[in-house]
């Protein structure tokens, strides 16, 4: 049995930042991650400006920029009639006027390369079972060795779980079923060659059970992610050729980019999903990424939500051990016990948790309702086309509402300012506006 000051569940974004930030600072820091990594994820591949940051604050920016990320400078909203509209990324976002699209496998490996340098210890291949507690808190884990068979405990004063949104820790059985069967949705992923796909351009597609994104990735792949429900996949006999062909192909301009596409690799799934808040903390274990909460991938932010997620918590964390670099006057109002540190591991424990609470709320609390809002029109093709049409028309409302998923990144004087250079409605070549 080995101890800790703090155990990281989850080798993705947000368990990779915590780990770096605590690590870095000498907090003896564990990070376990199931797979082997490098290992592919379902995921959209988009990382918004307001990601570059935290990027930078971890050391790794640079080094995604040469790993081969593709540079995103427009967005395309295309409704289920193939009629879109076209915008700069600084029209949606005001952290920058261009974003990046890189596949998980490369980002992920990165990060997890970047917490062993800072100094946390990484095990890969070490599946978690159960939390431990002692006197009504988390006190460690007890995991699975995938490589040896054999059970192996793990002791920390601190618990974190980034392990994603199928969590076994933060979640019941109940909650990863994520609704009634059949209404369910679920995700799939593939990596492609041959797509007419425009370069620096992400394209959002709408269909009648759901939506997905197109965007290039490095090697000159074709990341596709896109969202359907169950009663979509049992259509289609659970072939995704077939399920790609029922749902968003029969979006006019999502065909006409795929017709020709061929499937690199094997296709991933996921689901069922569900969306919005969770809950950070469940019997002690503190909850950060998709652990704790879902946004919207229509927003494209999931990754920048992680990010900081994982950020806030290293730095309510180090708040709570004091060693935070902030002035006095600062870490006493953070410390929230008028200017008594916490010593025991129970007061870290809580202090953690008082202080993580009202940060995530602050920061994540209104991007999660606005993006809730905004969910209807995603599983209403009669929705998304009154949306292109009213981006066409009143393209402030609809970059205001989608600049309201980002809020709290960074600083803006106006969110809902005037958008910059937004392109007419129109529809592929070949398809009919009407």
């Amino acid at each position: 049995m080995s101890s800790y000051d703090v155990i990281v569940v989850g080798g993705g974004p947000a368990g990779c930042t915590v780990a770096c930030l605590l690590a870095q600072k000498g907090v003896k820091t564990l990070l376990l991650e199931e797979k082997r990594v490098p290992r592919e994820k379902l995921c959209g591949a988009f990382i918004t400006p307001e990601c570059f940051p935290t990027l930078n604050r971890l050391g790794v920016f640079d080094e995604i920029l040469g790993s081969g990320a593709q540079r995103i400078s427009e967005v395309r909203l295309v409704a289920p009639s193939g009629r879109g509209i076209t915008t700069n990324i600084s029209a949606v976002s005001a952290a920058g006027n261009w974003a990046l699209s890189l596949s998980r496998s490369r980002m992920d490996s990165i990060l997890f390369e970047r917490a062993k340098t800072a100094g946390a210890v990484c095990i890969e291949g070490m599946a978690v079972k159960r939390g431990i507690f002692e006197s009504g808190r988390a006190s460690g884990v007890e995991c699975l060795s995938l490589s040896s068979g054999e059970t192996e405990v793990f002791r920390a004063p601190v618990v974190v779980d980034a392990s994603g949104r199928n969590s076994r820790l933060s979640l019941s059985a109940a909650e990863r079923m994520a609704g009634r069967k059949g209404s369910r949705l679920y995700a799939l992923k593939a990596s492609l060659q041959n797509g007419d796909v425009v370069p620096e351009r992400v394209e959002l597609y709408f269909f009648k059970s759901g939506y997905g994104g197109l965007s290039l990735i490095e090697g000159g792949l074709i990341n596709l992610c896109f969202m359907t429900t169950e009663r979509s996949i049992k259509e289609a006999g659970r072939d995704p050729a077939r399920v790609l062909e029922q749902t968003i192909m029969t979006n006019p301009a999502a065909r006409q980019r795929l017709e020709h596409a061929r499937v690199v690799g094997k296709w991933l799934s996921a689901g069922p999903l569900s969306f919005g808040h969770r809950g950070l903390f469940r019997d002690g274990i503190i909850a950060a990424g998709d652990a704790a909460g879902m946004i919207d991938p229509f927003t494209g932010t999931g990754i920048q939500i992680a990010l900081r997620s994982g950020e806030t918590l290293a730095e309510c964390i180090l708040q709570a051990m004091g060693r935070l670099d902030a002035s006095q006057d600062q870490c006493e109002e953070l410390s929230g016990l008028g200017g008594h540190f916490p010593t025991t591991a129970s007061e870290v424990a809580a202090s953690v948790s008082r202080q993580y609470a009202a940060r995530y709320k602050s920061e994540f609390g209104r991007r999660m309702a606005v993006s809730g809002l905004l969910r209807f029109a995603a599983f209403s093709p009669r929705a998304a086309g009154v949306v292109a049409t009213l981006f066409a028309r009143a393209p402030r409302i609809i970059t205001g509402a989608f600049r309201g998923t980002r809020l709290g990144a960074t600083p803006s004087s106006d969110p809902f300012g005037p958008p910059r250079q937004i392109m007419e409605l129109s529809a592929p070549e070949g398809v009919s506006n009407d």
